[in-house]
Parts: C-alpha cells; sequence; structure tokens
C-alpha cells in the first residue's frame, strides 16, 4: 500500500492511500487518538467509487508529523513485540 501526504501544515495531516481498504488507516488512527497532543485522527472513505482512503490527523500542540511519526514507531514496536510472541509458540 502506497501513501502520499496530501496536505501538511504545522497541525494538520493528510495522509492518502493507494486503496479504500481502511483497516492500516484505522489502525495508525486508533493509535493516534491515544497520544494527548492529538484533537482529531479518522481514517476517511471519501467515496465508495474512488479506490483511495485518507488518515486525517489533528494536532494541538505538537506538529502533526511528528506525532504521526511517534505513534507509527510505537505500532511497529508493539507488532514487532507480538511477530515475536507468536514465533515462540
Amino acid at each position: 500500500m502506497k501513501a502520499s501526504l496530501i496536505k501538511n501544515e504545522n497541525n494538520e495531516l493528510i495522509l492518502e492511500f493507494d486503496s479504500k481498504d481502511l483497516t492500516i488507516p484505522e489502525l495508525i488512527a486508533g493509535r493516534l487518538i491515544n497520544n494527548e497532543n492529538v484533537k482529531f485522527a479518522s481514517a476517511v472513505l471519501e467515496h465508495p467509487d474512488v479506490e483511495k482512503s485518507r488518515l486525517v490527523l489533528k494536532t494541538e500542540k505538537k506538529k502533526a508529523i511528528d506525532v504521526l511519526g511517534k505513534s507509527l514507531a510505537e505500532l511497529e514496536e508493539d507488532l514487532s513485540d507480538l511477530k515475536a510472541q507468536l514465533s515462540k509458540k
């Protein structure tokens, strides 16, 4: 899945994915919501006929791109831990 940065302002970011599958955008949005600097985070499907989905992020104090980067690193760590646990069984 490829992603393109559609909007990158201090406190607002829109990331567009080349698939209408919301699994990855929703996973990221779910992690972002737990961040105290996040005012709004959501996965969006603009229209059912459009083969693209979006992640919309709005922050209060920190730059949106920095908050996204931190959340992606946390997700990567969690998924690596899960993979390690499953490979032990």
